[in-house]
């Protein structure tokens, strides 16, 4: 990021924020509407300041949504993949030409500074370059299995579910959109997205990039709205639901789809009480650098975020002090600002638990260190509180929020104990000079994604890159993980077939 780059991204926010604010339609059957309540979408770092809006779907907009998806898909399921791969492809030059424009929205919506901002888009670019690649690998889609004794063809293949939900949270709008929309499409599905009211501007992006991939109408649709639209989702007649989102609400889904006539898959990313280990033989200015941007990037607001530190005791004093040394300077201020390292918070509500959060912490004793805020919006400090036992609340509770806690524990097994007594396993890291201790966190850590001695990242660090994205235990329903080969064949189910050879040959996927 230059100097130039943060300068145009500063006067675009101002310029968005005089602006009349972007009411956006729902997007079903090929059609705009502005069904429902209005919803008012207010800029987090200016409160009182209208940004963009959308409307409160009706159910039975809702339920429209889903029959347009569903009539859609019925003629989707039988183009060939390659044609498939070609559509979902034909959006790379909207989401290159739309990059900068996104990274304003979410700045304005959801109070991401610009690098930040910037990464939706180069995430969304990301998710359709690797989904469309992984798709085009021979084989992606259908299994040749070994000559059967009868002399008849034997195959296994993926075919669609039908119509796939998708409910996507407040803090990646546009990239949690973007993910099931192309590899649910890809897989021969139908998909109907319903966006966060926090950013709702942000999340049509997803309307936009699936209308230049020039998808069979209706075959992708996207509402708006609050709760009610995605409790109406879910208990419709839909084939399956993608949702990213906390753990107790993702468990209800997962119940409400138990309780039907039959099984319909959940493929939920959930959150994470994610844990840093930190060894009396680690390099200690490496672990904090690391340590405080995986625990305040975005203000904590991101289920990969760091929230606890497991240290033992040669390392504890040092590494407490060179933490709070960094938290101290850390400001959390407006996007547009050239020393924003976060945002605010993304309600008033959320200020408000950070209030009590720091309050339990004072009145506890511990050792607490803040940094700078904002002063107009809802901007709440980063926040360290070392001296803090690890089953206490404040060290076990996920809250999202710019808020860490450090625990001193007696010997490195205690910290893998410590560390692995959660429900949740989305991502975890260690700092250490010792190698068995490093092969020991490698095979005994309970977490979907784990850094080693990682420079800039404890737990963070995933999208876009090289690197899968999922979580263990309460943290994810599947086992498999985005940005990987095996992602969106979770939107697909296996058939095995039987037939004559000279039939076999004449099918193609």
């Amino acid at each position: 990021m230059t100097i130039d780059d943060q300068a145009r991204f500063a006067e675009r926010i101002a310029s968005h924020r005089k602006a009349t604010p972007v009411v956006v339609p729902h997007y079903v059957n090929g059609k705009e509407s502005f069904d429902g309540p209005l919803i008012e979408r207010e800029d987090p770092s200016v409160p009182g300041t209208i940004v963009s809006g959308c409307h409160d779907a009706p159910d039975d907009l809702v339920l429209e949504a889903v029959a347009a998806s569903r009539a859609a898909q019925k003629q989707w399921a039988k183009v060939p993949l390659a044609q498939r791969i070609e559509h979902v492809r034909r959006a790379i030059p909207l989401i290159e030409s739309r990059i900068e424009d996104w990274a304003v929205r979410v700045a304005v919506e959801v109070g991401k500074p610009y690098a930040a901002a910037r990464a939706e888009g180069a995430e969304v670019l990301a998710i359709v370059e690797q989904y469309t690649d992984y798709a085009a690998v021979p084989g992606a889609f259908e299994d040749e299995r070994t000559p059967d004794p009868s002399g008849l063809a034997a195959d296994s293949v993926l075919k669609p579910y039908g119509v796939f939900g998708a409910i996507t949270p407040f803090n990646y709008p546009i990239v949690q959109a973007a993910g099931p929309v192309v590899a649910g499409v890809l897989a021969g599905n139908g998909v109907v997205v319903k966006t966060s009211h926090h950013g709702p501007w942000s999340g049509n992006a997803v309307a936009e990039f699936v209308r230049a991939m020039d998808l069979p109408v209706g075959l992708v649709n996207v509402i708006h709205g609050a709760d009610d639209p995605g409790r109406a989702l879910v208990s419709s007649d839909i084939d399956g639901i993608c949702f990213t989102g906390s753990v107790s609400v993702g468990q209800s889904i997962l119940r409400d789809f138990a309780n039907g006539p039959y099984f319909r898959p959940v493929i939920a990313e959930m959150g994470g009480k994610n844990p840093v280990i930190v060894t009396d033989t680690a390099d200690l200015e490496l672990a904090a650098e690391g340590i405080v941007f995986s625990a305040f990037d975005l203000s904590g607001q991101k289920c990969s975020a760091l929230s606890r530190v497991i240290v033992t005791p040669g390392a504890h004093d040092r590494l407490a002090e060179l933490i709070a040394a960094r938290v101290s300077k850390l400001q959390m201020t407006d996007p547009s600002h050239p020393n924003a390292f976060g945002g605010p918070v993304v309600t008033p509500e959320a200020a408000d638990r950070h209030a009590r959060l720091l309050g339990a912490a004072k009145k506890a004793n511990f050792s607490v260190t803040t940094g700078i805020t904002g002063d107009e919006g809802y901007f709440v400090p980063a926040v360290v509180v070392d001296g803090v036992p690890v089953e206490h609340d404040l060290a076990t509770v996920e809250h999202f929020l710019p808020f860490l806690t450090i625990s001193e524990v007696a010997g490195f097994e205690e910290a893998i104990e410590a560390a692995n007594n959660t429900t949740m396993g989305l991502t975890a890291g260690i700092y250490t000079g010792d190698r068995a201790e490093a092969e020991h966190f490698l095979d005994t850590i309970e977490a979907g994604c784990v850094n080693v001695n990682v420079p800039g990242h404890a737990t963070t660090g995933w999208w876009p890159g090289p690197q899968t994205f999922g979580g263990w235990k309460a943290s994810g329903t599947t086992g498999k993980q985005t940005l990987g080969k095996w992602y969106f064949q979770l939107f697909a189910r296996e058939q095995a077939r039987k037939l004559p050879v000279e039939l076999d040959s004449l099918l193609t996927y």
